[in-house]
């Protein structure tokens, strides 16, 4: 898959991130979502959980979305179009990397849950159904309110236009990654 997948980004060279030298190929991506999907997470529930990751996988996919992470800034940075001579650069990035440390956090609870659909998917009742359910619902809940709660800081820190931008960046991002998610999880069905 990772020789026709689906890439988020493909950059070649060196790039000044929030005074950080970069300097790689960068073509990792959407092709580890399922991977990670098929793999990963961890939230209370009464839902039977997907079993441990073994040390190795755990490793593949703590390695793998670190890179991804690592090429978002990237393309946040591009994206955002602010330079280091900006006065508004530092403030974003001020907002910008608390942000991210508590949207993993989320992302974290979205993997095992995609873990646990995925270890409940041949025994799906109504009950395992509704349980995954309200996890999503409540997973995509606590995303819009710390996009609402950022989106706040950032256009205070610096403006509503880049607050503004912020959040249309952030919705590119999601979009291709919830799509790709969405392309390798089966629908629903009562067993």
């Amino acid at each position: 898959m990772r020789g026709g997948g689906f890439w988020f980004l493909a950059y070649v060279g060196v790039k000044k991130v929030h005074n950080k030298t970069i300097a790689k190929k960068i073509k990792s991506g959407l092709w580890l979502v399922p991977v990670m999907g098929a793999l990963l997470t961890g939230c209370a529930t009464k839902t039977p959980s997907a079993p441990p990751l073994t040390d190795q996988a755990a490793a593949f996919v703590s390695y793998g979305r670190a890179e991804m992470r690592e090429d978002k800034v990237v393309f946040i940075n591009e994206s955002m179009n602010l330079t280091s001579s900006d006065p508004n650069y530092d403030a974003f990035w001020h907002e910008y990397y608390p942000y991210e440390a508590e949207l993993k956090k989320i992302n974290d609870q979205r993997l095992q849950l995609i873990r646990d659909y995925n270890f409940n998917y041949k025994t799906m009742d109504d009950n395992t159904a509704d349980s995954l359910a309200e996890r999503a619902l409540t997973l995509y809940k606590n995303k819009l309110d710390l996009l609402h709660n950022y989106y706040e800081k950032i256009k205070k820190a610096t403006s509503p236009v880049i607050a503004a931008r912020f959040l249309q960046v952030e919705y590119r991002v999601n979009l291709l990654l919830d799509a790709e998610i969405a392309s390798k999880t089966p629908l629903a069905e009562k067993k």
